[in-house]
């Protein structure tokens, strides 16, 4: 959950005199923006990480119309194209911070209130949708003091060039920022691996911005602005362009101008829907109600979502502000939503059930004590892991990570293991250690080209440590899963040529045992033998 503080008297002049305050307040939680406590004129609101589009009061304001159903469909918004005015990307910036996406803001109203709102929105999109800076930083600029073209380029990080950074009086170096600004001191780590830094030079070949740290005090935004420069760096593009279409909806839902620069070789922001195909029938069956296309196109109008059905099939025009559509399913929670959940009667179960064991629990459990009996230690690690620990193309990735440590989701439970063991090689032998769990596998085949697969490994590390160790596993293994196996001689990463086998079922390959090869072995440092096995259960 995000906390923010919004104006009560802005929410109710932006969502207009058709809703009582008691209303509004009532709908809040419904929308993901549940409401903390009030006091005077502050709301206190808690939005789930979801939705980083209502993080502003227009935000909130802009949903709470759709689903009080004061205005439905897709926000109105104009995106005027800008002849006069570009940003130039040099290829410099390519191994540093690659994207950047921007917009003109004309007619803007800045009152105490906005000033504080706009800070606010800037802040925990940043903090929040933007990972602290690292993948999407906003900078916000008095356009007034700015003479286009600009440029978006990586000087050396011992460049000369110097600026008055925000708040500051003095000049200085984009290396003297990072040391001394306190700005440059909290979010340095983002470049602290760079050689060169990123800025944007204007056309007079001053820096007015130093993403992802700071900007220029030369474009302070005061309440005597009346027009802004947007800009947003990053590495992903759908994720800085989803944080721009936010800011431009939101001040073009205050009555300005938004207009569309040529940056780089796009247009921004990107505004056109994303479409996304719905079964009506499907959709009402997963909800419990019995909802005509007509209905569902309804309920996601309050959502702010526009339809075009034919039969039963609905085409969904999602916003680009919104950020939290994956799948289909995506949809049916919205459905939900703009019906009203409080509008959902409760039913008693019809079935009496037992609760017990699922019978792939009560396998889990049989194969653990087999493991256990054999002389094995149980180990639990997490199912997110680094692509690194694998072979490439190997996992798949997860496509916004917030951590390198943790940006795929494992396909095999040995890498794992041999961690286990390169982390004990000062413990005593010999280690033998076991895992049960989930992985995800790459299927074409699939809907979701992926699928999950329950798996056992192992491994035996000793002087003795050989092949034959383990053969006798898989007898038992076989007997404990119902499954005939046997055994085929193979060639497998990770294992020595001539001492290793695929485990096979039914004329499937479901599984490998083997010896370590030395190459690996030293790698992790481990001193004596180790033999391994994985297979699919």
């Amino acid at each position: 959950m995000v906390s923010i503080t919004i104006s009560k008297k802005g929410l109710m002049q932006r969502i207009g005199r058709k809703a009582s305050e008691a209303k509004v307040l009532e709908a809040l939680p419904q929308i993901k923006a549940s409401v903390d406590k009030v006091e005077g004129d502050e709301i206190y609101v808690e939005v789930t990480g979801d939705r980083p589009d209502l993080l502003s009061v227009q935000g909130i304001a802009r949903a709470a119309r759709g689903f009080l159903g004061i205005e439905k469909g897709l926000p109105k918004f104009q995106l005027i194209n800008d002849a006069k005015r570009k940003v130039i990307v040099d290829k410099s910036v390519a191994k540093v911070r690659p994207i950047i996406v921007s917009a003109f803001v004309e007619n803007v109203k800045i009152d105490g209130q906005g000033f504080k709102d706009l800070i606010q929105t800037q802040e925990k999109l940043t903090l929040t949708h933007g990972r602290r800076r690292r993948k999407v930083a906003i900078g916000v600029h008095d356009a007034a003091h700015i003479k286009f073209p600009l440029t978006y380029k990586a000087i050396p990080k011992n460049s000369p060039i110097a600026f008055i950074p925000l708040n500051k009086t003095q000049k200085m170096t984009v290396e003297q920022v990072m040391r001394e600004h306190e700005k440059g001191m909290e979010y340095g780590f983002i470049l602290s691996d760079k050689t060169h830094y990123p800025v944007i030079f204007d056309a007079n070949g001053e820096i007015i911005s130093f993403p992802p740290i700071i900007n220029s005090a030369k474009t302070t935004v005061t309440t005597r602005t009346t027009s802004l420069f947007l800009d947003v760096t990053g590495t992903n593009f759908e994720a800085c362009n989803a944080a721009l279409a936010i800011l431009c909806q939101d001040l073009a839902d205050d009555g300005a101008k938004v207009y569309a620069l040529q940056t780089g070789s796009r247009t921004t922001p990107e505004t056109e829907p994303e479409k996304m195909p719905l079964d009506a029938a499907k959709a009402s069956q997963l909800i419990g109600l019995d909802l005509t296309p007509a209905q569902i196109s309804e309920c996601l109008k309050k959502q702010r979502i526009e339809t075009t059905a034919k039969g039963n099939k609905i085409e969904a025009h999602i916003p680009r502000y919104r950020t939290d559509f994956l799948h289909w399913i995506d949809l049916v929670e919205e459905i939900a939503i703009g019906y009203g959940y409080n509008r959902f009667i409760p039913k008693t179960p019809s079935i009496f059930t037992i609760g017990k064991l699922s019978g792939e629990t009560m396998l889990e459990e049989k194969l653990r004590d087999l493991m256990a009996g054999a002389g094995f230690t149980e180990q639990w690690t997490y199912i997110l892991t680094s692509s690194a620990k694998h072979l490439p193309g190997e996992v798949a990735k997860i496509k916004n990570p917030v951590s390198s440590d943790y940006d795929a989701i494992r396909s095999t439970l040995l890498p794992s293991l041999f961690e286990t063991l390169e982390k004990n090689t000062h413990e005593s032998y010999p280690q033998k250690v076991f895992e049960a769990g989930e992985v995800v596998v790459k299927d074409e085949k699939h809907h979701m080209r992926s699928a999950t697969q329950k798996r056992l490994a192992c491994v035996s590390a000793h002087g003795q440590a050989n092949l034959s160790e383990l053969t006798p596993l898989i007898t038992q293994l076989g007997k404990a899963l119902g499954k005939e196996l046997g055994l085929k001689k193979t060639e497998k990463p990770h294992f020595i040529l001539g001492r290793c086998a695929s485990i096979w079922h039914l004329g499937r390959e479901i599984g490998v045992i083997g010896e370590v090869h030395p190459a690996l072995l030293q790698k992790m440092q481990v001193e004596v033998p180790v033999v391994a096995l994985e297979i699919t259960v």
